[in-house]
């Protein structure tokens, strides 16, 4: 018996029910926010590129997304090889990082924090500067002495690449 084993190491009572209330209260908070996932709104299947200073790679995979938050989930051979969750933070794995920190290691410069959001959201990066509009999408071409961006959204389909910091990312729905 638990309360047996409690009073044999000398606590009293009350310390051993102030103990467990503690410990039932840390178990109930640890398991309902493990358990407790809001659902995203939508989630779309995709090709996807990705050649960068960090990785090279080439799945399938899903994009999820809500107002707040993009959920990328990478797989090959039905194994997950990239989950990526960009909130107020850019998460992967155990290790978050914030938005600019994320894009410098990612893009290879600093950009501005609703960058990759804009970018997951296939909506124009920088303001919409240097926007064409096509009749399948955008398109947009910047250079500064950081980047050489070419960017085009073309009937849900995106393609981004910065020639000066040797960034690619397409990425081509499923249907």
């Amino acid at each position: 018996c638990l309360v047996c084993l409690v009073r044999s190491l000398g606590l009293t009572l009350e310390a051993e029910e102030l103990k467990m209330n503690k410990i039932l209260l840390v178990a109930i908070l640890f398991f309902v926010g493990c358990s407790l996932k809001i659902p995203y709104e939508s989630s779309k299947p995709y090709f996807v590129v990705i050649k960068n200073s960090q990785m090279a790679v080439s799945a399938t995979g899903f994009i999820k997304k809500d107002e707040k938050r993009i959920n990328l989930q990478l797989f090959s051979a039905g194994t997950p090889i990239l989950n990526l969750h960009v909130e107020n933070f850019v998460c992967s794995g155990l290790t978050c990082i914030g938005r600019k920190n994320f894009n410098k290691e990612f893009f290879g410069y600093a950009h501005y924090e609703s960058f990759i959001d804009e970018l997951f959201r296939l909506k124009p990066i920088y303001e919409g500067k240097n926007l064409i509009k096509t009749d399948r999408g955008f398109e947009q071409e910047i250079a500064t002495k950081n980047y050489e961006i070419v960017y085009r959204v073309e009937n849900g389909n995106l393609y981004f690449k910065d020639r000066k910091n040797r960034t690619l990312i397409k990425l081509k729905e499923l249907k």
